[in-house]
């Protein structure tokens, strides 16, 4: 479960209205869309941005997904386009 995952405890932690996303969209085509907005800045510069532990938890979560639920992979190569 996710909330056994350490990566996950941390963001929780430390963003709980982000630890209710992750739980809620994990396993959903809508985590690939919140891992989208979290880890890149659509403000231009608008936005603080997170602390490296917690983009490296968010990173880790990112791939942890990926690697659970393949069909909802991002495509990562211009071939598999």
């Amino acid at each position: 479960m996710l909330e056994d995952n350490p990566d996950f405890n941390l963001i929780d932690e430390s963003f709980p209205h982000l630890g209710k996303k992750l739980k809620l969209f994990w396993g959903h085509p809508e985590f690939v869309a919140l891992m989208d907005d979290l880890q890149h800045d659509k403000t231009r510069g608008q936005r603080k941005g997170f602390p490296i532990d917690i983009l490296l938890a968010l990173n880790s979560l990112d791939s942890e997904h990926s690697h659970a639920f393949p069909k909802l992979a991002r495509k990562t190569d211009v071939w598999d386009l």
